[in-house]
């Protein structure tokens, strides 16, 4: 990053701490704004999820705290539009849900204070100088997604032992894309599996891409984290079973809507904690100030009833490391 960007972040956490002061005098509802792809709909657990984290330390909505939410789709120009339209608020902090949001928000050169939740390459993408110590305006808690990659195919192969091609469905406009894929690619690798690598930019290009994973003859399919897919996780799932193409996701989000499998850092966890930097720095705390939170457990959940659609026996191995069976 350069010096000027390093000064803009840096000055970021300082001008933006008179606005968190007069956040906590007597009397005065703080205002926060949330930023998210997708829709209300799509987000309503979530949502949910951080406005308990929030009860929890005190801040009711309509009471003490008020929340600006801006919900952009599935496009990046609303998303890029929204961001600039809070960034001229007068707001305490900005939560920014994961990392489009993130990135949306950086790009607008905001000085509030920002809160990420589901951001997987908080230093790679350059919101942070580090995970201990932020240094500048944003922090947050990352799923450090691309370290489960491997994990996840693992999982495949252990519930399908005869599987030799693995399809993922990514979104090349995701800012950690060629990461992951580069990690995706050597992990399957290791394991024997030839990964197929279907892009999809759209929901619209969802169809498209099945088709091409089945062309190819994949037995499975691993999903990016990108909210695309997050957003748009009933038609995905409602094709995957259409192609008879059993998927391991990263959220729990999806196999609660009939998905296989997933594993990963609990979603709605990740949001109740984000509540807590928001209570912290609304009393004072400086983002530049609190490390970045890794997830410290995973959760692997089973969709059985999916599997028995699809004409699959989950090992027993598995279930018993299961933290959620769904029958």
């Amino acid at each position: 990053m350069d010096r000027r960007a390093f000064i803009t972040f840096v000055g970021a956490s300082v001008l933006a701490a008179p606005l968190t002061t007069q956040a906590q005098q007597a009397g005065k509802v703080a205002r926060i704004g949330y930023l998210a792809p997708g829709t209300a709909t799509t987000n309503a657990g979530l949502r949910q999820a951080f406005s308990d984290g929030l009860r929890d330390h005190g801040w009711i909505e309509e009471k003490n705290v008020a929340i600006e939410y801006r919900w952009a789709g599935d496009t990046q120009p609303t998303l890029h539009a929204m961001a600039a339209e809070l960034a001229r608020l007068p707001l305490d902090l900005i939560f920014a849900v994961n990392t489009p949001a993130a990135l949306a928000m950086k790009r607008t050169g905001t000085r509030l204070p920002v809160v990420f939740a589901q951001v997987s390459e908080p230093i790679a993408i350059g919101l942070v100088e580090s995970l201990a110590r932020p240094g500048w305006n944003f922090t947050g808690l990352t799923s450090i997604n691309r370290e489960l990659m491997s994990k996840r195919l693992e999982l495949l192969k252990e519930t399908l032992p005869g599987l030799t091609r693995v399809g993922h469905l990514a979104n090349p406009a995701y800012e950690a894309h060629k990461a992951q894929l580069t990690e995706m690619t050597v992990a399957a690798r290791a394991l024997g599996l030839t990964l197929h690598l279907a892009e999809v930019r759209s929901a619209s290009e969802f169809e498209g891409a099945f088709a091409r994973l089945t062309a190819a003859h994949v037995g499975a399919f691993i999903v990016q984290q990108d909210d695309l897919f997050v957003a748009n996780r009933v038609l995905l799932i409602d094709l995957a079973a259409k192609r008879r193409l059993p998927g391991i996701f990263v959220f729990s989000l999806y196999p609660r809507a009939g998905g296989l499998m997933s594993y990963g850092a609990n979603a709605e966890d990740l949001y109740r904690r984000a509540a807590e930097y928001v209570d912290r720095i609304l009393k004072g705390a400086k983002p530049a100030d609190l490390p970045v939170e890794r997830p410290t457990q995973f959760e692997l959940v089973i969709n059985l009833k999916t599997a028995k659609a699809l004409g699959i026996t989950i090992p027993q191995t598995l279930l018993l490391q299961a933290d959620h069976v769904i029958e």
